[in-house]
């Protein structure tokens, strides 16, 4: 995979334990969650700037979990939050009439990372958004992540952000953080027929190139069923207003 200019100069501004994120740097699509979600401490190579650099995986391949990766196997359940990503990914194609057409190996195919960008609000890892915040260092190392990761070109050149986390230790929700942190206005709280929340943001400036950030909840269990099918709406509206091509060739 060849990596665009900016995805490159961010790998060398930053510390090679620091987590990137996976999926494809060359999209135009990019996913934010809360935190890696596995152990406390733990260092992590997948999608890590030293990852990144060395080259020893292309995170933008589609793949089939494995059921006997016990790291894997866990994706190979329809509720898990990659499995919504998925989700997403799939109904926004399918709003805009573009064909997959390479046949699908299993349901559980994993072929969102093709063309969508995933990353973390936190660098730190932990298996829960409570033990998550007790770390000691949980909000020096976030704000720290959010001037150096989030504020650079790589991250605000992407024209649709979506934020699943409205926990303000995190950030912020409208009007604050959110529009500083990634250059955008809020636009309205969009109203559907779910009980959750969805605030759209634009471009803060008529001469920026358009931007979608959407900020919403985790997609973890509890959500209402007409979420995923609103945000891909909204997704797929914005593409076909501003002509985008959302299928990125270059992920071998």
């Amino acid at each position: 995979m060849n990596y665009n200019k900016k995805f490159k100069e961010l790998l060398d501004t930053l510390p090679e334990n620091e987590i990137v994120g996976l999926g494809n740097p060359n999209s135009k699509i990019l996913f934010i969650g809360k935190e890696p979600g596995t152990e406390i401490d733990t260092e992590i190579y997948h999608g890590s700037v030293k990852s990144w650099k060395e080259m020893k995986h292309n995170y933008a391949k589609r793949f089939v979990p494995d059921p006997k990766n016990p790291k894997e196997s866990k994706l190979r359940h329809l509720n898990h939050t990659w499995q919504k990503y998925q989700k997403v990914h799939d109904t926004v194609l399918s709003l805009l009439s573009i064909t997959d057409n390479k046949d699908r190996k299993d349901k559980y195919e994993i072929t969102f990372v093709e063309n969508v960008f995933t990353s973390e609000l936190s660098n730190l890892p932990a298996r829960n958004t409570r033990s998550a915040k007790k770390q000691p260092n949980f909000v020096a190392e976030l704000s720290k992540r959010k001037l150096t990761f989030f504020k650079s070109e790589f991250i605000q050149s992407f024209p649709v952000i979506v934020i699943f986390a409205t926990d303000n230790k995190y950030i912020e929700t409208y009007p604050g953080e959110v529009c500083e942190l990634f250059n955008v206005k809020f636009d309205k709280l969009y109203n559907y027929s779910g009980k959750d929340k969805i605030w759209l943001h634009s471009s803060s400036s008529p001469d920026n190139n358009p931007k979608l950030l959407i900020h919403t909840r985790q997609l973890t269990n509890s959500i209402s069923k007409e979420l995923i099918i609103s945000i891909s709406e909204i997704i797929a509206k914005f593409i076909q207003e501003n002509s985008l091509n959302i299928i990125t060739t270059d992920n071998q």
